[in-house]
């Protein structure tokens, strides 16, 4: 019995000293993005994204799945282990993201906006949350860790596969293949040419805050 204690108090100081973050990976695909935006109706289809979120150790994970299955869709337990970059445990799993021509989503945690511009010109893809189970899961997260899940802690990385013939698309500023751009940036993707986007954290605090936040703009002609 001492012993479990032990465990526990050292699982809650351990958390009480780290950030609280969770990890995106998404999927997403230019012909998807534009017909979302063309269609007068709205309309929902459902990508693959993976998610990692932080816990104090990879043993008895029933309560985080049990937590974490609530806010995504076709939740999938993938395991846990320790990360490289930071030497802290993640527990893994494979998820359905939702990407929407309408600005809100209902069942799940995160999620994409595709829309036209004002004039037409552009395909506007942005991020969005909901903001009812963000601040839900903020609040459980702090009940069991006395610490905040903050978005500036984590990392939102976006695959844009292009299966169309070409496309011209615009960047916010991010990582794009692991090479920082500090202004919008217009890249020219040939058929089946992937781009690695991964925003940053001035991006990710905006989420947090407003949630939404620009990631690209594809050129609609």
């Amino acid at each position: 019995m001492l012993e479990y204690i032990m465990k526990k108090l050292l699982i809650i100081t351990f958390l009480f000293l780290t950030a609280c973050k969770i990890n995106f990976t998404a999927d997403l695909y230019t012909s998807d993005l534009i017909e979302l935006a063309k269609s007068n109706n709205p309309e929902i289809i459902s990508l693959p994204m993976e998610i990692e979120f932080q816990v104090a150790s990879c043993e008895d994970l029933n309560d985080e799945k049990r937590i974490m299955s609530t806010y995504f869709s076709d939740f999938e337990f993938l395991g846990c282990d320790i990360n490289s970059e930071d030497f802290l445990s993640y527990a893994k799993a494979k998820v359905s993201a939702p990407v929407t021509n309408t600005n809100s989503i209902t069942n799940d945690l995160i999620g994409f906006h595709a829309y036209f511009s004002d004039d037409r010109a552009y395909v506007y893809v942005d991020t969005i949350i909901n903001d009812k189970s963000f601040k839900e899961l903020k609040n459980y997260v702090y009940e069991q860790t006395f610490q905040e899940l903050k978005l500036s802690e984590s990392k939102l990385i976006i695959h844009l596969n292009n299966d169309l013939r070409d496309a011209a698309v615009w960047i916010m500023p991010s990582f794009v293949d692991s090479k920082p751009i500090a202004i919008e940036t217009e890249f020219q993707l040939q058929k089946r040419q992937k781009l690695i986007i991964e925003t940053s954290n001035v991006s990710n605090s905006y989420l947090e805050q407003n949630f939404w936040a620009p990631i690209l703009s594809i050129v609609y002609n």
